[in-house]
């Protein structure tokens, strides 16, 4: 019978030894990748070479994810397990540029980057532009995922089935005596209490699902103040136009309403606390225009009045004149030439007055902030919407600076410079001199505000990962 205990046991022991193994040659397999920054290294440029995301790397190494910024020499971490690993093909295949397509985003897509789509379709090393409808190469297919947490699954799932074997070898050698059956029966309840715990965690993660579910249907509710008036949406309407109309923001207009891509006319509108009230604006602008009509009357009868004095003293004088000698009638062509003169040299004195001063460049950068939230619309030139050259035009010529309407004359609206010189309220273009296909008003720093893209609204953005290719100084 002391046999028959030892080759049970070391059946068992021989069991969870080979386990222990398995388990350590698994862990062995997922160890991160550590690398070294050199100069002109980019968080971006590590994400494309590892083929990770910008992301993960900054989380796991702690950088800031405004500035995104890594030091040379600094020794950064790649996750490589524990995140989620791509399995890509290199099989070259075709895909139709559709809205809100950019060479990055198909990159990431498809497992590649955006120099090996340059070279695989032709394009230009600082090409960034594709346009709807375009048919694109790539190399590799749509990234699928497999989750570490899936392959610990299925390890501890093929180590169950081994150790449920092994149990099941000794159970049967142990049918022979009593002492093995009490063992198999002692076995046979710890897998029944392990099942149950299975089975009470699987619930308690239900629940959390459920939780989480019934929070995000409460987040996606409208929220409506008290305090509130209802607004219809009519044509040339955008978020912007209306938050301005009753004093409040964007966000508080998305909060208060389930909204899709775009406002359709006709379309009812919650607006909650509102701070202003268009129709009293209008009838405190027709009750100002009232009095100054009045005014305006009053000053015409006695212009009037005035005209028609001048004329009985203009009569009485002719009279006199006439009784009068020459010299007097010299006198008074002289009075009259330098009178003229006088009134010639008071008008030209308040045309002076009224020409316009130079801008000044904190007023534009402000005038430029005030539309942020405003969609981007192709061929759009006004607040209703713009595209990129049409915001840049609008900003400049509320200051009197005609820039031209299109990329193409605004790049030549001024001094070229590189983009290390430029400065606060000069604009930025990408792609090269002469064939720019993109400009924004540079803020500072890396900083600059434009209407990006289509799906997207006037913004400040970033250019660490979009470097623009030169600057141009309006004159």
């Amino acid at each position: 019978m002391k046999d028959l205990n030892n080759t049970t046991k070391k059946i068992l022991f021989g069991t969870v030894g080979a386990a222990g193994l398995f388990l350590a040659s698994s862990a062995s397999v997922n160890a991160d990748t550590t690398h070294h920054v050199v100069k002109n290294d980019t968080v971006w440029d590590l994400s494309q070479k590892y083929g990770v995301s910008i992301q993960s790397i900054e989380q796991l190494n702690k950088i800031n994810t405004d500035t995104h910024l890594i030091r040379e020499g600094q020794t950064l971490t790649i996750p490589t397990t524990g995140k989620t690993a791509a399995k890509t093909a290199t099989k070259t295949s075709q895909v139709t540029v559709k809205a809100g397509d950019t060479l990055w985003a198909l990159a990431q897509k498809y497992g590649t980057t955006v120099e090996k789509l340059r070279q695989l379709n032709g394009l230009a090393s600082d090409a960034y532009l594709i346009h709807v409808g375009d048919v694109i190469k790539v190399d590799g297919q749509v990234t699928t995922t497999t989750t570490t947490n899936a392959q610990a699954t299925s390890t501890v799932s093929s180590e169950a089935n081994q150790t449920s074997q092994a149990a099941a070898t000794a159970s049967s050698e142990a049918n022979q005596t009593s002492q093995a059956t009490a063992t198999a029966s002692s076995e046979a309840n710890q897998t029944s209490q392990a099942a149950a715990t299975a089975s009470s965690e699987a619930s308690q993660t239900s629940q959390a699902t459920s939780t989480a579910s019934s929070e995000a249907s409460q987040a996606a509710t409208p929220y409506v103040a008290a305090n509130h008036v209802t607004y219809t949406v009519q044509a040339g309407d955008s978020l912007y136009t209306i938050a301005q109309k009753y004093g409040v923001t964007v966000d508080s207009l998305r909060q208060a309403n389930t909204l899709g891509a775009t406002l359709q006319v006709g379309q009812s509108l919650t607006v909650n606390d509102p701070t202003k009230n268009p129709q009293a604006s209008v009838a405190a602008s027709q009750a100002e225009q009232t009095p100054a009509q009045t005014t305006t009357t009053s000053q015409a009868t006695q212009a009037t009045q005035t005209t028609q004095a001048a004329t009985t003293t203009n009569q009485v004088a002719q009279t006199t004149s006439q009784t009068t000698s020459q010299p007097a009638a010299q006198t008074q062509t002289s009075q009259a030439s330098q009178t003229t003169q006088t009134s010639q040299q008071t008008q030209a004195s308040q045309a002076q007055v009224a020409t316009p001063s130079s801008y000044s460049v904190s007023a534009l950068l402000s005038y430029a902030q005030t539309f942020t939230g405003v969609p981007y619309v192709l061929g759009g030139t006004t607040p209703a919407g713009f595209d990129c050259s049409g915001f840049t035009q609008y900003v400049f010529n509320h200051f009197g600076k005609n820039i031209g309407r299109t990329t193409y004359q605004q790049q030549y609206a001024g001094t070229k410079l590189a983009v290390s010189s430029a400065q606060p309220g000069d604009l930025l273009f990408w792609g090269a001199y002469g064939s720019a296909y993109h400009v924004g008003i540079y803020l500072g720093g890396s900083s600059y505000i434009a209407a990006p893209e289509p799906g997207e609204s006037v913004s400040v953005k970033s250019f660490t990962y979009y470097q623009p290719s030169f600057a141009v100084h309006v004159n």
